[in-house]
């Protein structure tokens, strides 16, 4: 698998004509710099700071603070919430909240820095998983959270197991997939901010006019700024929101901070660990099908998410790099293996970030690091983690109803990314049709068994696994073509060139199709083995012709990492070109016959597909 360390930019296959930016002395030359770049690139972008530049440590800390006040509170709440319901001893789940805030801090940096194959290398934030509250409930109640820490370090592999079979599911979970699961999120998360904007149900204010004002005035502010405020103050939309919201609470005397004076500033954790079960019985096996279904469907999640802040976080538009979804499913993964050693609920991957990353046009790794950190620190901090807990909920029902908007684009993006089609259009509105009907929980309500409630009460779950169902089903549908084997080596050319003839003569492709046929898969050829002339004998490719909605696809397949074809830079001066600046004018030839052009690493292993019109 293509390793992705904290330095580089993931690989993509896009040509790269992109200025050269200096390093800027001062965060206003940076701004200066890279409003002339985009303006020398012709490309418009919202982006201030991608995943690897680096902002001035002061606004550093303001987003990393930005992204945790968003999230703390679920993180911590949700071993509170599940735990008082089972009735399970209060000093576990006093550890357990403590706990979720320190594991969420540790995967966020996994994830961020991205330790071998486990993480993104993207500012992915994790933390507890609210998707797992109804297994992790009846779970607490059989067992308590030695039960739930023991089955959710049981169930993590189930992700590492996705990860490692990506490359088989790669014409499966498309970006298209992944696009309809990021809608799904964000159609999710209108109905939670619905209910948090009313605020608390049996409350003297609940559904009043003062929580409506509360709520609207913080969305107001937040998409206000973000889609009329200049470049500059589009970063401190999300504090503009919500401190505008945090005002309105206190003019109304909605702002109650007297009881955070009981709490210290710094103290250790409390409660006490629960440890793991060792006495596992037949029993237990529904609660871990539970656990392991929920692990699948968060795992689908990842996906898009990690999809997702791949073209949210890179300035330039870039192809979806598979790697480094392999390497999301390792990380979230082990953020389940951690929480469970931790005494505390399974994690996931959070989307409410990747709009605030997008909406502020800050998307540094340095912030997920600081994000990372400030999460670790907190739960040593009783008094500003009660703080941020407390936060009011018209005010927190309100900023996510605006980060719900503002995720949508992206959800559209990945959808869009490749065109559309009869198929992929139909898989889009399928899914989501059957995702809206699930998230409104009215679906024939008592006609179906309670096992089927993780599926059908859950937007995700259910539109999730229909898109991924309908696209295994298309894939099923598509009309075997010619595959072939062909040693690696320029000696091997004619070899390659009788197979293309054979598929030729087995499809009856027209002649002007063959001769670029021909053109692409030598162009391809010889860049495989002038990347490893030694292979000649060793290794080989997989040459698989066929159709594919209407036009003619092929895919290329080589044991070994290739070389970034799509990546293309052009000397300034042609006459002054070297030999290997000269060497890679065919590829500019081959984009031109091909288009859909796709280059992915996974595993180690090149998988190179396009299409020909």
């Amino acid at each position: 698998m293509q390793e992705i360390d904290g330095s580089n930019p993931p690989s993509g296959t896009s040509l790269d004509t992109s200025p050269t930016i200096k390093a800027p002395a001062t965060h206003a030359d940076f701004l200066q710099q890279r409003k002339r770049a985009t303006i020398m690139s012709g490309k418009a972008s919202n982006l201030l700071y991608d995943v690897n530049e680096n902002p001035p440590l002061w606004l550093t800390l303001v987003m990393g603070l930005q992204h945790i006040m968003l999230i703390y509170s679920e993180i911590v709440f949700l071993p509170v919430i599940i735990g008082k319901r089972a009735g399970v001893p209060m000093e576990h789940i006093l550890f357990a909240s403590f706990a979720a805030g320190v594991a969420s801090g540790l995967v966020t940096l996994i994830q961020v820095f991205r330790l071998g194959r486990f993480g993104s290398g993207y500012p992915l934030f994790m933390g507890s998983s609210a998707a797992y509250l109804g297994a992790s409930l009846e779970t607490l109640k059989a067992g308590g959270f030695p039960l739930l820490c023991t089955l959710s370090i049981l169930v993590a592999p189930i992700e590492i197991l996705m990860g490692y079979f990506l490359r088989f599911l790669r014409h499966i979970i498309t970006p298209a997939v992944g696009g309809v699961i990021l809608l799904l999120v964000v159609l999710s998360l209108v109905p939670l901010s619905v209910s948090e904007w009313m605020g608390e149900s049996g409350h003297v204010i609940f559904a009043s006019t003062q929580n409506f004002t509360i709520g609207l005035a913080t969305l107001w502010m937040l998409l206000g700024v973000s889609l009329f405020g200049s470049r500059n103050l589009r970063i401190w939309s999300p504090i503009l929101g919500m401190g505008t919201g945090l005002f309105l609470c206190w003019y109304l005397d909605q702002l109650h901070v007297q009881s955070l004076t009981q709490y210290p500033w710094l103290g250790w954790f409390q409660g006490s660990w629960p440890g793991l079960s060792s006495d596992l019985k037949l029993d237990v096996l529904p609660l871990a099908a539970a656990l392991a279904v929920l692990t699948v469907i968060n795992g689908v999640q990842a996906i898009g998410n990690s999809m997702a802040v791949q073209q949210v976080c890179n300035r330039e538009q870039r192809p979806i790099d598979y790697g480094i979804v392999q390497g999301t499913l390792y990380g979230d993964a082990l953020g389940n293996l951690i929480s469970g050693l931790m005494g505390t609920v399974p994690n996931e991957t959070y989307s409410e970030n990747i709009s605030v990353q997008k909406v502020t046009g800050v998307a540094s790794r340095s912030v997920g690091v600081c994000g990372g950190l400030l999460l670790i620190a907190l739960p040593f901090s009783p008094k500003l983690s009660m703080f941020l807990v407390q936060l009011p909920a018209p005010v927190f029902g309100g900023f996510l109803m605006g980060l719900a908007a503002m995720m949508f684009p992206s959800g559209l993006e990945l959808v869009f990314s490749h065109g559309i089609t009869h198929r992929s259009g139909l898989l889009v509105g399928i899914s989501l049709c059957i995702g809206l009907v699930a998230e409104s929980g009215k679906f024939f309500p008592g006609l179906f068994p309670d096992y089927l409630g993780v599926f059908l009460n859950s937007g995700v779950a259910a539109g999730g696994l229909a898109a991924i169902s309908l696209s295994l089903v298309f894939r099923l549908q598509e009309k075997r073509g010619y595959s072939a084997q062909v040693p690696v080596g320029l000696a091997h050319m004619p070899i390659l060139m009788d197979h293309i003839q054979q598929a030729a003569d087995q499809l009856d492709l027209p002649q002007e199709l063959v001769m670029r046929l021909q053109l692409a898969c030598e162009e391809i050829f010889v860049h495989i083995c002038q990347d490893d002339p030694s292979c000649d004998n060793e290794h080989s490719i997989v040459l698989r012709i066929g159709y594919r909605d209407d036009e003619l696809f092929v895919e290329i397949i080589h044991g070994k990492n290739v070389e970034d074809l799509g990546k293309v830079t052009l000397p300034a001066n042609l006459m002054t070109a070297q030999e290997a600046d000269m060497e890679k004018l065919g590829l500019l030839l081959l984009h031109k016959l091909v288009h859909d052009f796709h280059q992915v690493h996974i595993s180690g292993i090149t998988y190179v597909w396009f299409k020909i019109a």
